[in-house]
């Protein structure tokens, strides 16, 4: 389970401009479980963590 600060950290990635994997890399985390918490929320255009985070 993701906490709220890699969250943020997934939302900051992607809003500039980097990519799943290499925002999975810096969490320490798989690139699948990053993606997948990207698609369940709203995907890469507007992640929004604080959301995400309520909502798991």
């Amino acid at each position: 389970m993701l906490s709220l600060a890699e969250r943020e950290k997934i939302s900051r990635g992607l809003a500039a401009g980097r990519s799943i994997r290499t925002i999975a890399a810096l969490l320490g985390r798989a690139p699948s479980t990053v993606s997948r918490e990207v698609d369940r929320n709203e995907g890469p255009e507007g992640y929004p963590a604080s959301q995400a985070d309520r909502a798991a």
